[in-house]
């Protein structure tokens, strides 16, 4: 189990420098100088010039590299381009409303798929499954951003009832949660419903049955614990779907969170901030892919098991 632990972090920082590395090659390579976009159209060579050499530009691509690499390893992710703000300040003020975003978004989507999921097992034929099935089908046909555009035009421009735009109190969270949700919940449902099915049939549970044990207890008992193993997986899995979505999510809704700070420091060439904004994402993904891997282990001793030989 140590080495497995060792190994897994070791994973971490391979996977984090690798994240690091392609995105500062990215922004380097891609069309934009950020020199000329902070200065006026008409400025001269030589002030754009100076511009580059206060930001560090004027250096070989490898050697601001490593110096990016020698800040950061002391905690230090650099400035912005804009205003000379602290990038790690900025980030971590921004952090919050993501990850509340991205919380409440993984709460809702899981009591949703399974309550759904278990009860499409437990119906399975019935007209409850067939509707089940049919919103996981119409779910998956959703791009996200064509809902959320369409929630804010139905419920906060014509009636009015919820926020559009910014973090101003818990209503905001309806809409972004919800067309997170819609995108999400689709696979954790059937991944739920389908390890149901497996689960009900196994030996163990009809030897509960046979012995007269209650069948609520049965189901959250010796069902539920061995169903939910797929869906500790996905979930973890599915959690890069809600970094990732939520850039895009943030940006329709104005968010004040980490999506919306990278898409407009891309959008004004601001490496630094784009850079420290891209860490985090990748820092909280490989330690949420941790976290499950370890809950997986205590959860299913075969696999603790196995990791300590």
């Amino acid at each position: 189990m140590a080495w497995f632990l060792v190994r897994r972090t070791a994973q971490m920082f391979f996977v984090i420098l690798c994240v690091v590395t392609l995105v500062f090659i990215l922004l380097r390579a891609a069309s934009g100088d950020p020199a000329r976009l902070m200065n006026a159209a008409d400025a001269s060579d030589e002030v754009i010039e100076a511009t580059r050499a206060r930001l560090g530009l004027d250096e070989p691509v490898y050697v601001q590299y490593l110096y990016y690499l020698r800040n950061l390893l002391r905690g230090d992710m650099g400035q912005s381009f804009y205003g000379a703000y602290d990038v790690r300040d900025v980030v971590l003020a921004a952090l919050p409303n993501t990850v509340a975003l991205a919380v409440v978004t993984m709460l809702v989507s899981t009591v949703i798929a399974l309550v759904l999921g278990i009860a499409s097992a437990l119906k399975r034929g019935s007209a409850l499954d067939r509707a089940v099935q049919v919103y996981v089908a119409a779910a998956q046909a959703t791009p996200n951003f064509w809902l959320a555009v369409l929630l804010v035009l139905v419920f906060a421009v014509q009636l009015g009832w919820l926020p559009a735009v910014d973090f101003t109190g818990p209503a905001s969270f309806v809409l972004p949660v919800t067309t997170m949700a819609v995108a999400l919940t689709p696979i954790l449902i059937r991944t739920v419903r389908q390890s149901f099915i497996e689960t009900l049939g196994e030996d163990y549970v009809r030897a509960a049955r046979a012995r007269g044990i209650p069948r609520r207890k049965v189901l959250l008992v010796h069902v539920l614990k061995v169903a939910s193993l797929p869906l500790i997986t996905l979930l973890g899995l599915q959690s890069a779907m809600v970094l990732a979505g939520s850039y895009v999510i943030e940006v329709i809704f104005n968010w004040p969170g980490i999506g919306k700070l990278a898409v407009d420091s891309l959008v004004s060439r601001n490496f630094p901030m784009v850079e420290g904004a891209v860490l985090v994402a990748a820092v909280a993904f490989v330690v949420i892919n941790f976290v499950v891997d370890m809950t997986y282990s205590v959860l299913d001793p075969r696999i603790r098991l196995g990791a300590g030989t």
